[in-house]
């Protein structure tokens, strides 16, 4: 038989959009306990910027110093790097021929070789990379369809069209396929669009569970000064397999050494200390980590930075960031002084910001000439709130795992614990995982949400402390489920025309650690009242809260609101004001420098934002609080670097370039969710130029 890996491609799209069409295929297969793995990874395409920003499990607030939101669209994995990984170099838009490429391969992290069934000659039938739904526009309008498939299959539905690698070899573990170019036919109307993948090939050995290692480090990319040290954790992904793995460092230079804490675990994690030595040249170094055990030989990059420190009052830490999200140039901007640009030491910037606040801008580059370019303008105590902005804090905590059951095929079920959630797509799995799980006694929150207007349950368990990779008990919505309360909620402020969506969240514990009950669930077009599902009194603590969020949008605007209540009842929630269109206007300069001028309503004076792309690869994002504004009134543009050092002007968009901008406004993030009637507002605007 063909085994089909439950792999889902991070090259995906709305939550909502993705699961409604998961689960509408009816002859969706059912796996074996154990031998499969579906985490699934929600990301959307921004087809002009190339660039991936996964979807929130929970609502963020009010925007503060960060890297810009989203990964490099040059790394797609699938599954968590269980199985396979699909990685992808190259990608880039045409907006003439109207066709997105990228050059996409397939890694086997199993330890038999794929496209064999008896180990060494190879199978007719191939590697084949389906696809399950989509792809689908997400943002703007428009088909987006695969371009260049090599056929189409019956595989989790009838006519899937498919990718073939590997045709007349075998794949052996460890090792990669040459790559193949996918080509995605998408109209300029369309901003995002969304699909999802699966993976499916022959192996030698089929009766027997899966055994599989996936190697990864967090961070990936490290910057220590000379005579410093610096730690990242190794992540071993295991599927059904338990045996030590005996870890160590390629690539090193003179004075530069590695040390592994263990040096051959037999659990899911490694700390790897890198020491450089005093007199090792400043500059970029290319290591790797390399594994090894009975379930094969893995290998993943580390890139180690060696610089040098300054002085200021405000510090910004790009060091924990994958290079792709680093800074490559980074200036400041002191009050309405002229801008300045400070040189990093290992990835770390350090400048002074005075009394009238100031402003920061980097640039972080990507593959096939990508460039994004950040500006954000705050006040003195927004920049130094916390001591250094740290812009990728490593991932900590554990790894738990688990399994449902008492739920359907049509059935999706989300598992949270201390603010990590999982998803769990009954028709591929009923197993779980949980990775960076906070240490002590969490609140454990599960929901089971039917697509086909099934009956629905919830789980709670309190004072979950599960060791590191240990299990829960199966979570039965069966028998240990209850059904969940309802109520009617009426939507203020609704225009006809706005197509409207809701979603529950569901606060817990003293952390008021966030678990999603349910998302995207549509409201017919014309209604203002829907019913809304949550948590029955009984089952509730003082110290819960619910999370009910709205989104209400059109072709060129949206709304949304999260409101925060203990007990859920008929309620009516109201829409902050639409915001106004902004006068777009482009100043002199030798690339694109839109300006955006427009008034803030009242409801959205937390923070503002313009964003814009061209119609290839470059974008720009500007941002300011209100409180570095002064007033409602905003002015945001794009400074002119050309005359600082090193600064490229192929980083912005081209002056005669096209593309489409947006307009945000957010309102003040409440102190707590965890408070009664707490609200959370932000609009959006959209045009193009």
């Amino acid at each position: 038989m063909l085994r089909t890996f439950h792999l889902i491609d991070a090259a995906a799209l709305s939550t909502v959009a993705l699961l409604v069409a998961a689960c509408s295929d009816s002859n969706a297969p059912t796996a074996p306990t154990g031998q499969f793995r579906s985490e699934m990874i929600t990301c959307q395409v921004a087809v002009r910027a190339g660039t991936l920003t996964c979807a929130a499990s929970q609502p963020q607030p009010a925007p503060q110093a960060h890297g810009a939101p989203g990964m490099s669209f040059n790394l797609i994995v699938g599954g968590q790097g269980a199985l396979v990984r699909l990685a992808s170099t190259g990608t880039s838009y045409n907006s003439v021929s109207q066709v997105l490429s990228s050059s996409v391969t397939v890694e086997n992290l199993i330890a038999q070789s794929m496209n064999t069934a008896d180990g060494t000659t190879p199978d007719a039938g191939g590697i084949k990379v389906f696809f399950h739904s989509g792809p689908t526009a997400t943002g703007g309008s428009g088909t987006v369809t695969v371009a260049n498939s090599d056929g189409t299959g019956t595989f989790t539905g009838a006519n899937q069209e498919y990718f073939l690698y590997s045709d007349g070899a075998v794949l052996p573990s460890g090792e990669s396929t040459s790559s193949r170019q996918w080509q995605f036919s998408v109209p300029t109307t369309v901003t995002t669009f969304a699909f999802q993948v699966f993976v499916t090939t022959r192996l030698p050995v089929e009766a027997s569970a899966i055994v599989a290692l996936g190697l990864s480090r967090t961070p990936s990319a490290l910057t220590i000064l000379p005579g410093a040290t610096g730690t990242t954790t190794v992540n071993l992904t295991r599927t059904n397999f338990t045996d030590p793995v005996t870890l160590s460092l390629g690539g090193a230079s003179a004075g530069i050494t590695g040390s592994f804490a263990p040096a051959a675990p037999t659990g899911t994690s490694s700390t790897l200390t890198l020491s450089v030595d005093g007199a090792v040249e400043p500059g970029v170094y290319f290591l790797t980590v390399d594994g090894t055990g009975t379930a094969g030989h893995r290998s993943t990059p580390l890139t180690l930075t060696v610089g040098q420190a300054g002085v200021g009052n405000v510090t910004v830490d790009f060091s924990s960031c994958p290079v792709t999200d680093r800074a490559v140039w980074l200036a400041a901007q002191n009050g309405a002084g002229a801008w300045t640009r400070i040189p990093g030491a290992s990835d770390v910037y350090t400048f002074t910001i005075g009394n009238g606040g100031g402003g920061l801008a980097y640039v972080e580059l990507g593959a096939a000439d990508a460039a994004s370019v950040t500006v954000q303008y705050m006040t003195p105590a927004e920049f130094t709130a916390g001591g250094t902005l740290v812009f990728c804090p490593p991932a900590s905590g554990k790894t738990i795992n688990g399994s449902v059951a008492g739920a359907d095929a049509t059935d999706i079920s989300t598992i949270s614990l201390g603010g990590r959630s999982a998803t769990v797509l009954t028709f591929t799995s009923s197993n779980f995982q949980l990775t960076h799980v906070p240490s002590g006694a969490q609140d454990l929150v599960a929901y089971r949400h039917s697509f086909v207007g099934g009956a629905e349950s919830a789980i709670i368990r309190r004072g979950q402390d599960v060791a590191d990779n240990g299990s829960l008990e199966t979570l039965d919505f069966g028998s240990e489920g209850f059904p969940p309360a309802t109520a009617t909620i009426t939507v203020g402020g609704l225009a006809g025309t706005e197509d409207v969506s809701q979603g529950m969240f569901y606060q817990v514990n003293a952390n008021c650690a966030t678990a999603s009950l349910y998302g995207g669930a549509t409201v017919p077009t014309g209604d203002v009242t829907f019913t809304a599902s949550g948590i029955p009194t009984l089952h509730q603590q003082v110290t819960d809260f619910h999370g009910l969020f709205v989104a209400a949008s059109t072709t060129t605007a949206s709304r949304f609101i999260t409101q925060y209540f203990h007990t859920l009842g008929d309620r009516t929630v109201t829409l902050g004001a639409t915001l106004p269109s902004p006068t777009i206007t482009s100043l002199a300069g030798p690339y694109k420098r839109l300006q955006a001028a427009y008034t803030l309503p009242v409801d959205y004076q937390g923070s503002t934002g313009l964003q814009y792309s061209d119609g290839g690869n470059k974008s720009v994002s500007i941002s300011a609080t209100f409180g570095y504004l002064g007033g409602a009134a905003a002015t945001l543009a794009l400074p002119d670097f050309s005359g600082l050092t090193a600064w490229d002007n192929n980083w912005a968009p081209a002056s005669a370039s096209t593309g489409d901008w947006t307009v945000s406004g957010v309102s003040t993030f409440p102190g707590s969710a965890c408070s009664e009637n707490a609200t959370f507002k932000t609009a959006t605007v959209n045009g193009t130029f």
